[in-house]
C-alpha cells in the first residue's frame, strides 16, 4: 500500500502503524529519526465527491482524481480507515440511540450533541464518519489518507503546504493537533473524551436577568485581535458575546479578564456576579451529566463520565483576573 501511495506522489517516511495508549495510531519507526508524511493535492478527494455503494466507499465520478489514485484511495479506505473505523461509529451511534430520554433530553439542550442523536443508520455512520475525517485544505473539505490514522495529541501540527501532511520527532506516537477545541467539542467532531485540552468554553446560554446571551461559536484563534476575545454586540439593552471562556490551564487569570472588559465596554456593572453565575450554570449541567449517564449502558457511561471530567477540569483553572 505505501509502494504504491509512493508511486503517486506520496511521501511516508520512517513510520508506521500499531496499538497505542489511544488505541490503533501511528509511530515512527526509528523514534531518534524524523518522520515526514505528505498527502499530495492529487490524493486529496473532496467529501462532495465521495460515494457509499453497498457500504463501500468510493470515489465518485465527478472528482478529478486519476483513476489509478481513485483506486488506491478506495483500497486505502477498505483495508485501513472506513474498513475498520466504522464499528466504532455504529457502535457509538447505537448506545446513544438506547439511552433513556431525560439523558438524550440532556445531551439534546444544553449540550447540542444533536448529530449524534440520531438513529444508527448506515447513511448517519457513513456521514459521521467523513465528518470525523475530513480537514479544510484551501477552502475544500477533503479526506486525507493515511494522516488521518495519527491520534490527537498536541506534539504537531498540519503541514499544509503542497498537500497535508505531518513531519517532525516523536518519541513516542505520532500525535497531531486535530483542531483547537474544548472537551465539549472534541467530543462533538469526533466522538471521543480528550484530556489535554488547555481551555473549556461556556455551554450556548441565555440569562434574561443580567439581559445576557452566550454563544459557543468554532474559535478561529489566529484572527482573534485578542486571545480568546469574543464577537460583542448590543441588540437594544441584549448583550451578545460569540462565545465565552471560562478556563485555559496556562493562563487561569485569563477568562475573568476577558468577561471583565465585555462588561465594562457594554457599560454593565455586575461583571462579577454574572461570571459566578455562567460558572454555576454550567458546572451544574455537566454535574446533571455525571448523575445522568449512570444510567447508559456501561462503554457509554464511562465515555460521557471522562467528557464531564475533562470539561469541569479545565473550567477550573479560573483564579484571579488581570487586564486585557
Amino acid at each position: 500500500m505505501l509502494a504504491e501511495f509512493r508511486s503517486l506522489g506520496g511521501i511516508a517516511e520512517n513510520i508506521s502503524l500499531k496499538d497505542g495508549r489511544f488505541g490503533r495510531g501511528l509511530f515512527a519507526q526509528d523514534p531518534a529519526k524524523p518522520i515526514r508524511i505528505l498527502i499530495p493535492e492529487a490524493l486529496l478527494v473532496e467529501v462532495k465527491h465521495i460515494e457509499f455503494t453497498d457500504n463501500k466507499f468510493r470515489v465518485g465520478s465527478a472528482s478529478n482524481i486519476e483513476p489509478r489514485g481513485k483506486a488506491f484511495l478506495e483500497n486505502y479506505e477498505q483495508e485501513f480507515s472506513w474498513g475498520p473505523g466504522q464499528s466504532h461509529i455504529a457502535n457509538l451511534l447505537q448506545m446513544l440511540d438506547a439511552t433513556p430520554s431525560e439523558l438524550r433530553k440532556l445531551l439534546q439542550t444544553p449540550f447540542h450533541l444533536d448529530r449524534w442523536l440520531v438513529k444508527p443508520s448506515p447513511r448517519a455512520v457513513q456521514q459521521r464518519f467523513l465528518t470525523s475525517r475530513c480537514i479544510s485544505y484551501k477552502g475544500r473539505d477533503v479526506i486525507m489518507p493515511i494522516v488521518e490514522l495519527a491520534n490527537h495529541g498536541y506534539a504537531s501540527q498540519y503541514d499544509m503546504e503542497g498537500g497535508v501532511g505531518l513531519s517532525g520527532t516523536f518519541p513516542d506516537e505520532i500525535l497531531v493537533r486535530y483542531a483547537v477545541c474544548d472537551p465539549l467539542e472534541i467530543f462533538d467532531r469526533w466522538g471521543f473524551a480528550s484530556e489535554g485540552e488547555t481551555f473549556a468554553l461556556s455551554l450556548q446560554m441565555a440569562l434574561k436577568n443580567l439581559n445576557l446571551l452566550v454563544g459557543r461559536r468554532p474559535l478561529k484563534i489566529a484572527k482573534e485581535r485578542k486571545p480568546f476575545f469574543p464577537d460583542v454586540s448590543m441588540d437594544g439593552n441584549l448583550l451578545r458575546q460569540s462565545y465565552m471562556l471560562l478556563g485555559h490551564r496556562n493562563f487561569p487569570r485569563l477568562p475573568r479578564g476577558n468577561f471583565y472588559q465585555v462588561m465594562r465596554d457594554a457599560g454593565r456593572s455586575d461583571a462579577e456576579e454574572a461570571f459566578d453565575a455562567i460558572q454555576h450554570v454550567n458546572r451544574m449541567q455537566f454535574y446533571r451529566l455525571l448523575q445522568l449517564c449512570e444510567l447508559a449502558e456501561p462503554g457509554l457511561r464511562g465515555l460521557l463520565r471522562n467528557l464531564a471530567r475533562c470539561q469541569l477540569e479545565a473550567m477550573s483553572h479560573s483564579v484571579g483576573t488581570r487586564d486585557v
